[in-house]
This record gives structure tokens, C-alpha cells and sequence, in this order.
């Protein structure tokens, strides 16, 4: 798949973008920010994103939201430190495809993106 990794951690970026690549992915896009993230969204078209909830200047939250209410169709896999079950509903029921935890590792990643939905 192709990627957009929308994370306002240049290093959580980067470990992100190489364990993406190691399970045979490409990112063919960043964002730090939820401004940002919206337009590089417009810009490379992926197939999927990877979506922080905490990132400088707003927050993952409202980037789902905007992404869904302009009816983009990506797999949106949110990652957070934040697994509240209260958070995972409003995320699901705001059109995220699945969550992850942080931290994780190569296999719970693989694992999270082939329970996309």
C-alpha cells in the first residue's frame, strides 16, 4: 500500500516510514502537522494513512474527521499512546479502519494494517 504517515514526530516519522518499508509498503507522503496533513493528503492520494492523535497545531481526531466529511477513502490506522476504550469508539465511529498503541514493534504494526478495515 501507500502511505502517508501524518505524525509532528520527525523520529516517529522516520521509524514509521522504515518499518512501512521493511513489510513491503511505501510512504509516499509526510505531515507534522493536521494542516498539513490535509493537504499532502490532496497532494499524493494514498492508499492509506497512519495518524497520530497528538500533533502540533490540532489533533489526529480532527484530521479524521476531515478527511471523512470530504469523503476520502484511504485506510486511516490511528496510533496513539491514548488506548481508552471511549477514544477507539469515537475514533471508529468518526471512520478510523484500526488503532494501534504506542509504543509497538514490526509485528504488532503488521499485524494492525492486515486488520484494516
Amino acid at each position: 500500500m501507500k502511505f502517508l504517515i501524518v505524525d509532528d514526530s520527525e523520529a516517529a516519522r522516520f521509524m514509521l516510514k522504515s518499518m512501512l518499508e521493511t513489510l513491503g509498503h511505501s510512504v509516499i507522503g509526510e505531515a507534522g502537522t493536521a494542516e498539513d496533513a490535509m493537504a499532502a493528503y490532496d497532494k499524493v492520494k494514498p492508499e492509506a494513512v497512519t495518524l497520530d492523535l497528538s500533533l502540533a497545531r490540532g489533533n489526529g481526531l480532527e484530521v479524521l474527521k476531515g478527511l471523512r466529511g470530504k469523503g476520502a477513502t484511504a485506510q486511516i490506522l490511528v496510533i496513539s499512546g491514548n488506548s481508552q476504550k471511549r477514544v477507539q469508539e469515537e475514533l471508529a465511529a468518526q471512520g478510523a479502519s484500526g488503532f494501534l498503541c504506542k509504543p509497538f514493534n514490526l509485528e504488532e504494526l503488521a499485524a494492525a494494517l492486515k486488520g484494516l478495515r
